[in-house]
């Protein structure tokens, strides 16, 4: 990521944000700092809302955090409520887009996602909680979770949850471990010089949620859980016996 930082740091104090490329320094620390003087706690908010609610890229938001801890005028804790409200704004968008297509999941799929929909919805709470707190995309679990019509406010909670403590333990991990650290995941975070990684991550970020619609409608869930999961069997004269 090349910046001319001079400019922008001139601009901070002027209230002012234009960027210009045309004398690229490499980013630091401390010339990232500046931006969260100027931005502050709604910076963070926007900046986890705009990562998370490209649920297609692959991308974590956690340095947004990690970079604002070593920020002296900002409070660690904020830091992490802030990081926390954006994401979960983000994904509760996702959540309600996949919530609106149920009916059409539920027209394909012809009943065979019932005791799926009845698992989750006695514990779709776990899994939307450790979705947030583990390294990978939990946007396959936020869209099966809308999909099957898992309850809104059970799922706004879990997430909230979830987040609130992965962004408490990026905040703390950065300050623990000190700058040097966050410099050098800045400075993998900040190399372009590989982009077909990107556009790997990229494709099967969106391979992944193709399958997983795909598997929502063909596999008979009924049949699956209601083995392992009895409580969940339900007689459905729609079912299809494929």
């Amino acid at each position: 990521m090349l910046v001319n930082m001079n400019l922008i740091r001139t601009s901070i104090y002027n209230n002012n944000i234009p960027f210009d490329l045309s004398l690229p320094v490499l980013v630091n620390l401390d010339e990232l700092l500046l931006l969260y003087d100027f931005f502050g706690y709604p910076g963070i908010f926007l900046g986890s809302f705009i990562i998370s609610i490209l649920f297609f890229l692959p991308i974590p938001y956690f340095p947004l955090p990690l970079i604002a801890a070593f920020n002296k005028n900002l409070d660690p804790h904020l830091i992490s409520l802030s990081g926390a409200a954006g994401a979960v704004a983000a994904k509760m968008i996702i959540f309600y887009l996949a919530y609106s297509g149920h009916d059409i999941i539920a027209r394909r799929s012809k009943g065979k996602t019932l005791s799926l929909q009845k698992l989750l919805g006695k514990y779709g709470w776990i899994g939307a909680l450790i979705a947030t707190v583990t390294p990978f995309s939990g946007n396959f679990i936020y869209i099966t979770l809308g999909l099957t019509r898992y309850n809104p406010s059970k799922f706004a909670v879990a997430v909230f949850a979830g987040e609130l403590l992965y962004n408490e333990f990026i905040v703390w991990i950065g300050i623990l471990l000190g700058r040097p650290f966050v410099q050098r995941i800045i400075s993998e975070f900040t190399n372009t010089d590989n982009p077909a990684a990107i556009i790997i991550a990229i494709s099967l970020s969106t391979a992944g949620i193709i399958i997983t619609l795909y598997l929502l409608v063909k596999i008979n869930w009924n049949k699956i859980i209601g083995k392992r999961f009895p409580w969940t069997s339900t007689d459905n004269s729609n079912e299809s016996n494929e």
